[in-house]
């Protein structure tokens, strides 16, 4: 602490003898590098929080914002009313701190947001002003949780948003408004409805413009995650009240699906192909470079602006300051280019950028790219009554999956991880966890939240009163989709049917993982390529020695077959122990990788995070990203090494629509990959006999086909109609 004041003292030293000498201009200066002395010493304020010496801490920010006050004061009286502005927004900023403690300072912090608003308005400082807004709006907040908000509050975050729409930051006025719907929320009325609704909308419309990747992280977790939790509990709380507003539909929907938006993300690979996007484009490069010099040299003056003042050359001071101006002005012009061209290089940008971010769609829009038969139902998570929005061609139905409760959750993802059946006495709600679907639906695309992600869904007890033993994968085609924006976009880039559409029809690349338990994976793919794909041009397979060739040759594949251990970071795809990132991928000089269906057999490759962060599938998510492929075939739980041989052998067969000699039926045409995943795991569990697949897998003696693990964990990630560039369904 003894540093912090040192300085400070010398700047109120200064200070005097300047308003000695009538110096005004350099008495504020100097009043304004005092407060931001007293600001720098963060390890001393850590110690006297830790130490409990309250009552220091809070004479400290007193004091700094009393001298932020005297600083603004100062400055108005020579008309730098921006300087003045700026000033008393801080002083408020250091009140609002201490209001959390002592409430006595909230209409302070209120009243001198006022101020400033009044002045950074006066400065054309719409952005200053908006920001002094925001904070007005948020400093009457009381401790009285669920209390009405005070009525000030919902005025200054309104002039907060209009202050941050006239200042060219739509961000900003999304964040304004769903603070202001989250206090609006408070009360017993709906108005906050159409508020965040708006809100919603305008964020989305925004979001293009941020810098990406970890401007878009922030908002999207302040704006949205955040705001969309409390109004989601708020609106399963008073659903029945409701129910009867115009924008209620609407609402639940946005809620849904605009957290989701952001689950088919990696932050690795949104960093390292927008890395290439920037340098690629020359326009942007050459701003950044720009932009990086503009702040080094901003930098430098405000250092060189500080020593003046201690030798008090008034003179070179306002030179400093202006020129200190410009660069800031400058910046702020180079920020909105950036932005605008970021904003073009989004529409610009190839078609897998879409998937590191997709932006929440309209229903008829969904309902646009819905085949007949389809239904979409799209979840949030809240303990006990999840929304839950059902999508068809013809209709939106919005509502509560009232009784859905964590305690029914986590049972169904444990069962799901441990890949056993799950018994339709302890699911009794599983008709209100899918909702009212329309008789002729036989295909569910499903958008899950939170403690829904790992639920095994094919194996949830159907709502068939006629037979209680039918789970949902035996009466629909079932698949997982992040979001609907996502499902769009699949559909929107399918391959085409022609023969040209990949080079070869398959690859499979196996690893045993330096003989860590995958005795099985080398006979998998040698089987699948040997039996199914003899005849294709150019497919092959590469067995665990030839492994380490996969990322030397590259791929164009219909089927893409990864049989090897996989984890949410990456696959083991050599000898050597290194795990391959699916963002390695795109880094292989001259070789591209791509696919129309992931086959992954590794135990687990599917998972899901077990925390609540919006994280889906892993390294699912990546592979369909990098390698534009239209879905996945996973497992959510560990399977028997043998068991691989014999679903592969399965699913393939009902892709082909032929099968080689077995003998148990196969589809007498190509089957789409929904409904070919859907017809292995049902012919695993109930047509084989054993002495058939001890002949198709070498080396397994007890082969258990009908047992949970061998069939239950595999499900489809992505478009359920996928089909490979060769086939046609």
């Amino acid at each position: 602490m003894t540093d912090v004041r040192t300085a400070a003292d010398r700047f109120l030293q200064l200070a005097d003898q300047y308003a000695a000498s009538g110096n005004t201009r350099m008495e504020a200066q100097c009043r304004y590098q005092r407060a931001q002395s007293l600001g720098r010493g963060r390890k001393a304020a850590q110690s006297l929080v830790q130490s409990g010496n309250t009552s220091a801490l809070l004479d400290l920010r007193k004091e700094r914002a009393a001298e932020y006050e005297h600083a603004a004061e100062l400055f108005r009286t020579v008309g730098l009313v921006g300087d003045a502005g700026r000033c008393w927004y801080q002083a408020a900023y250091e009140y609002n701190w201490l209001g959390m403690l002592r409430p006595e300072y909230r209409e302070k912090c209120y009243s001198m947001c006022g101020t400033a608003a009044e002045n950074l308005s006066a400065a054309d400082d719409w952005w200053g002003r908006g920001m002094a807004e925001f904070l007005a709006g948020q400093a009457l907040q009381t401790d009285v949780i669920g209390g009405p908000p005070d009525p000030r509050s919902i005025p200054a975050l309104r002039r907060a948003a209009e202050a941050f729409t006239r200042a060219d930051r739509p961000v900003e006025s999304a964040a304004a408004g769903m603070t202001a719907a989250v206090t609006l929320a408070q009360t017993d009325g709906t108005e906050w409805i159409t508020i965040a609704v708006d809100a919603l909308h305008t964020y989305e419309q925004a979001r293009p413009s941020l810098r990406i990747p970890r401007d878009r992280e922030i908002n999207d977790r302040t704006i949205i995650a955040n705001g969309t939790r409390v109004l989601t509990s708020k609106v399963c709380r008073s659903a029945t009240a409701m129910s009867q507003h115009p924008e209620w539909q609407e609402l639940i929907w946005l809620l849904s699906e605009a957290p989701k938006g952001r689950s088919f993300q990696d932050q690795h690979l949104q960093d390292d192909t927008w890395s290439q996007l920037a340098a690629d484009d020359g326009t942007l490069s050459e701003l950044m470079t720009r932009r990086k010099g503009l702040t080094r040299e901003q930098s430098d003056l405000q250092q060189m602006i500080k020593a003046t003042l201690i030798t008090r050359s008034d003179d070179e001071v306002k030179v400093m300051k202006r020129g200190l101006r410009r660069k800031e002005h400058e910046l702020e012009d180079i920020d909105r280019q950036v932005a605008r061209r970021f904003h073009r290089i989004y529409h610009d940008t190839p078609a897998r950028i879409e998937l590191l971010s997709t932006s929440p769609v309209a229903p008829e829009e969904l309902q646009a790219c819905l085949e007949p038969g389809e239904a979409y139902i799209s979840y949030r998570w809240n303990d006990g009554a999840p929304l839950r929005t059902v999508v068809t061609l013809s209709s939106v139905t919005a509502g509560l999956a009232t009784g859905v409760t964590s305690e029914l959750a986590t049972a169904a993802v444990k069962a799901g991880r441990l890949g056993e059946v799950l018994p339709s006495s302890d699911f009794p709600s599983a008709d209100r966890l899918r909702g009212p679907v329309p008789d002729e639906i036989d295909t569910l695309i499903i958008s899950p939240d939170s403690l829904l992600l790992g639920v095994p869904w094919h194996q949830v007890p159907s709502p068939d009163p006629s037979n209680s033993k039918l789970t949902l994968g035996e009466r629909y085609t079932i698949t997982i989709v992040p979001a609907a924006g996502v499902l769009r976009h699949l559909r929107a880039h399918r391959p085409s049917p022609e023969p040209s559409g990949r080079d070869t029809a398959y690859l499979g690349v196996a690893c045993d993982g330096g003989g860590k338990g995958l005795v099985f994976v080398d006979q998998e793919v040698e089987a699948t390529g040997s039996n199914h794909f003899a005849d294709e041009p150019g497919s092959g397979f590469l067995v665990t020695a030839d492994c380490g060739g996969f990322l030397e040759r590259g791929c164009s594949a219909g089927l893409l077959h990864l049989a090897c251990h996989a984890e949410p970071h990456g696959l083991l795809l050599s000898r050597d122990g290194t795990w391959t990132r699916p963002t390695d991928l795109l880094n292989v000089p001259e070789r591209t990788f791509g696919a129309d269906i992931l086959l992954l057999t590794g135990c687990s490759a599917g998972d899901f995070s077990g925390d609540e962060n919006n994280e889906f599938l892993g390294v699912v998510r990546q592979l369909i990203v990098v390698t534009g492929a239209r879905a996945a075939v996973v497992s959510m739980a560990p399977v028997p090494d043998a068991a691989g041989v014999l679903f592969a052998d399965l699913f393939v067969s009902a892709l082909n629509g032929k099968s080689p000699d077995r003998p148990w039926r196969t589809p007498d045409r190509p089957l789409a990959v929904g409904p070919a995943v859907a017809w292995a795991r049902q012919t695993m569990r109930r047509r084989l006999r054993v002495d058939d697949v001890k002949a198709l897998i070498a080396g397994c003696d007890h082969p258990r086909p009908t047992h949970a693990s061998w069939w239950s964990p595999w499900f489809v990630v992505g478009d359920p109609r996928a089909t490979t560039s060769r086939r046609t369904t």
